[in-house]
């Protein structure tokens, strides 16, 4: 077992993590919004997905599935009327947003990050693409250590989103400020629509 491969593919992992991408910058923007019990359940919605897409890959379900171009669109386009469902869900309810985001239920903010991650078949592909450059064993099947690399990739994302969680609501006091938050959270949707389609 290469453990210093393990290592290298550990550090690139976290670095990929903080690196500014929609999964991270939508956890910041619900823990200074709505607070760290909000961004912790979308952080747990979040990694959840992270394993699906994980067993999938390392099943090779991934790579058959995104081989079909018309399946990557209809994922494309699905993700896309999502978050116009969240943008037109946040318009409507603007004139009393923070006390709807407050009365969220964890489920239900559980349920929005995984759809997020589930939608979104950059995932997969990013897996595809990282797993292979760090293969570690000699006697495992590709399939095993991708599945390993996965869970080390999930491990990681979980503790960096925690982390974001718990210290990006402690500027949750903006929310006293009377700022429009829900124009925030529109930008969000509105970035999180061009990542996914660029």
């Amino acid at each position: 077992m290469d453990f210093e491969t393990l290592y290298a593919f550990t550090i690139s992992s976290l670095v990929l993590t903080i690196s500014p991408g929609p999964d991270i910058i939508y956890v910041i923007s619900q823990s200074v919004i709505n607070g760290k019990k909000s961004a912790i359940m979308v952080s747990l919605g979040l990694t959840t997905g992270l394993l699906i897409h994980t067993f999938f890959v390392s099943l090779g379900l991934s790579l058959i599935i995104l081989e079909n171009k018309e399946y990557l669109i209809f994922l494309k386009i699905l993700s896309v009327l999502y978050f116009l469902y969240l943008i037109i869900k946040v318009f409507i309810n603007r004139n009393n947003y923070l006390n709807i985001e407050e009365k969220n239920t964890n489920k239900g903010q559980f349920f929005k990050g995984l759809v997020m991650n589930l939608i979104n078949p950059k995932v997969s592909l990013f897996f595809i693409a990282l797993f292979p450059g760090f293969l570690f064993h000699d006697q495992l099947s590709d399939q095993s250590q991708f599945f390993i690399l996965g869970l080390i990739f999930w491990f990681q994302a979980i503790i960096v989103f925690l982390l974001v969680s718990f210290y990006g609501s402690k500027l949750n006091f903006f929310k006293s400020t009377k700022t429009k938050f829900y124009i925030i959270e529109i930008f969000i949707y509105i970035l999180l629509i061009y990542w996914m389609i660029k």
